[in-house]
């Protein structure tokens, strides 16, 4: 089934949500962590950071704003919060990678997404944009799982 412009812009809305919510699990974790691993999980909260950018990008190419989907602006989204103590850096480090791999995932499945009408309303090149950056989203979120998996092998 064909998905609409609006449609793919609700569920990158939604992503926009998720790439916040980790970026405040990521911010909770620098608070609790060693220097060896600040630097890997900084990088990944700067490229939160992008991703909603991107993300972003993609709603407005469809013609929407980020604002139009209210349920998922970071304004109106209650954010789930962690009381991590120093003791418990496999779980921070877990929640991390259970949000990596999901994201990883999320982005593969928008771009499996039929795009039939969104090429008949908004053309090739906007699908071509959508699809690339998609793409990207997935090959960067493939490598941030490697990056916590590897954090957690040092513990």
């Amino acid at each position: 089934m064909s998905i609409s412009g609006k449609t793919l812009a609700s569920l990158l809305a939604r992503a926009y949500m998720h790439e916040f919510s980790e970026e405040n699990v990521i911010s909770e974790t620098l608070m609790h962590i060693s220097d060896d691993f600040w630097d890997p999980l900084f990088r990944i909260l700067r490229d939160c950071v992008i991703h909603r950018q991107m993300i972003e990008e993609l709603i407005k190419l469809l013609q929407y704003d980020i604002r139009d989907f209210r349920e998922y602006s970071e304004g109106r989204v209650e954010i789930k919060t962690y009381e991590f103590k120093d003791e418990f850096i496999s779980e921070m480090l877990e929640e991390i990678s259970k949000i990596e791999a999901y994201a990883m995932k999320y982005y593969s499945q928008l771009l499996n997404l039929d795009f039939l009408a969104i090429l008949q309303e908004y053309g090739a090149e906007t699908v071509d944009k959508i699809k690339n950056t998609l793409k990207k989203l997935v090959k960067w979120e493939e490598n941030h799982v490697r990056v916590v998996q590897d954090l957690r092998n040092k513990l």
